[in-house]
């Protein structure tokens, strides 16, 4: 198997503070983590849906800016009339 980055792991060493460490012991406490390294792990994966979101926006905002369709598959949903509500 070629390594690639998702499947070689490195080992990192941090400073964490009192209330850090506290954070990372209770979501193992409520039981939302195995261990403190698995706490770390699901912060990382909330970090990288965060960003991926955030690049989605960017897109999505030039999209809008160009006057361009954001979701081209759902116009002609959009253009359909519709009723009144009154």
């Amino acid at each position: 198997m070629r390594a690639t980055l998702e499947n070689v792991s490195t080992q990192i060493a941090i400073r964490l503070d009192g209330t850090e460490v506290a954070a990372l012991d209770a979501e193992v406490a409520e039981g939302r983590a195995a261990s403190r390294s698995d706490a770390v792990r699901r912060g990382i994966a909330y970090l990288r849906r965060a960003q991926r979101y955030r690049d989605e926006e960017v897109r999505l905002v030039e999209l809008a800016r160009k006057g361009e369709s954001v979701y081209p598959d759902l116009d002609d949903i959009l253009i359909t009339d519709h009723p009144s509500l009154d």
